[in-house]
């Protein structure tokens, strides 16, 4: 028996509707966590286009899912056609992420993007402030930048608990710690990006699949 008389059409098109239900869920989460990495680089350069083309990705990934559903629900063989050409194109994105992955460039943008800061510090106090209070860091190499430069070290270089802040500064500093930060996330994104991959062809199968019922059905009226 082939596969596409093993599920019912109704069976399909619930299959449909849930999964893009899901990708719905999973795509909004994406939204909002490529706008907050938006903000972590310079408008302009090349890690923020390739964020904005990330983000284009993923709004793609939010649409298609109204699109899934919509053809699901009325059973119409071109919307579902749509929606598979809209989840080649992502897996194409995909693609094209996965292929610059580059851990040596975005350590050097991240080591540039603490320098401009750092500097920024040096011609106006507060620059570091973020930084040093997000991540627990004190200075780029350690509280001695500021020692060396005869400046007084920031409180956002001390841990603060209750309204208490500790005697001594953090004793890591920013560059070190950024780096393990910012790799966490971009590993991280790469296994999103292929895990992604996966997911959305399990779409494009399931899909196919309903559309093989619908001109199954609609030859047999033909008839």
């Amino acid at each position: 028996m082939p596969l596409t008389m093993a599920f019912g059409r109704s069976c399909l098109q619930w299959t449909v509707i849930v999964f893009n239900t899901l990708s719905l869920i999973i795509g909004i989460l994406s939204v909002v966590a490529c706008i907050y990495e938006l903000e972590k680089f310079t408008e302009g350069s090349a890690e923020h286009r390739e964020k904005l083309v990330q983000l284009a990705s993923v709004s793609l990934l939010v649409l298609s899912s109204f699109v899934g559903c919509l053809g699901a629900i009325n059973g119409s063989v071109r919307i579902l056609c749509c929606y598979v050409t809209m989840l080649i194109a992502m897996i194409a994105s995909h693609i094209w992420k996965l292929y610059r992955y580059n851990e040596t460039k975005q350590m050097a943008a991240t080591e540039k993007m603490l320098t401009a800061a750092w500097m920024s510090e040096l011609v106006k106090k507060g620059a570091m402030d973020p930084i040093q209070e997000t991540y627990e860091c004190c200075g780029v190499s350690s509280s001695l930048d500021y020692v060396n430069l005869n400046v007084k070290i920031p409180l956002t270089c001390y841990r603060s608990q209750s309204g208490l802040r500790s005697i001594y500064p953090y004793g890591e500093g920013c560059l070190v710690a950024l780096k393990r930060a910012y790799m966490n996330i971009y590993r991280y994104e790469r296994l999103g990006h292929s895990l992604l991959i996966g997911f959305e062809g399990i779409g494009i199968l399931i899909s196919l699949l309903l559309i093989c019922k619908l001109l199954t059905k609609s030859r047999r009226y033909s008839y």
